[in-house]
């Protein structure tokens, strides 16, 4: 029985430590993740509809970070890292295969994976920056269900390097509650 507990314990613990972003909890209410943020020197931007905008820094690298609450009531479910805009094709792609591969290396091979150009676009084409900003160019991973955890690297339409980290949960109860704000609507 103590084997039993001392093993679920460590499955509890494992799973609250990676359900976080930079070591702060994707649940909770906002204020709590704020402070927290505030504390390792985040600096609130502005408030969103459900979030808010903070910016600061990650492994050494400066963000602007989203991070989402459910509709009614206001529990952390997303939080969503824009990393520094890039103005060359080498350097954005460099730094999505980097965060590509820590994810992967953490945890595990993506479920899915999107590496490509649309048409007219192609890698070595010289627009490839271009391609990015007319969404033209398609780099993403995701990986589902790790650890209650849904996570995801994309190059975003803004040149930059995205990473979303949702609490699976977090997640139902946000599909939940906004349901039953639609239900109630009409």
């Amino acid at each position: 029985m103590k084997q039993f507990i001392l093993i679920a314990f460590a499955f509890i613990s494992f799973s609250s430590f990676s359900q976080s972003f930079d070591g702060v909890p994707i649940s909770g209410d906002l204020p709590t993740a704020i402070a927290k943020f505030k504390v390792k020197g985040y600096v609130l931007d502005k408030y969103v509809a459900n979030g808010v905008i903070m910016k600061g820094r990650v492994a050494n690298s400066p963000v602007e970070l989203f991070i989402l609450t459910t509709p009614k009531s206001k529990r952390v479910f997303k939080m969503v890292a824009f990393l520094e805009e890039q103005i060359s094709w080498v350097s954005l792609k460099s730094e999505y295969y980097k965060y590509k591969n820590i994810l992967t290396e953490k945890y595990g091979n993506s479920d899915e994976t999107y590496d490509f150009f649309s048409q007219p676009y192609y890698e070595g084409d010289g627009y490839e920056l271009s391609a990015v900003g007319q969404e033209k160019a398609t780099f993403a991973a995701y990986w589902f269900k790790r650890d209650n955890l849904t996570l995801g690297v994309e190059i975003s339409k803004f040149k930059q390097v995205k990473l979303v980290y949702e609490n699976n949960q977090m997640m139902e109860i946000k599909n939940k509650e906004q349901s039953e704000i639609e239900s109630n609507s009409f």
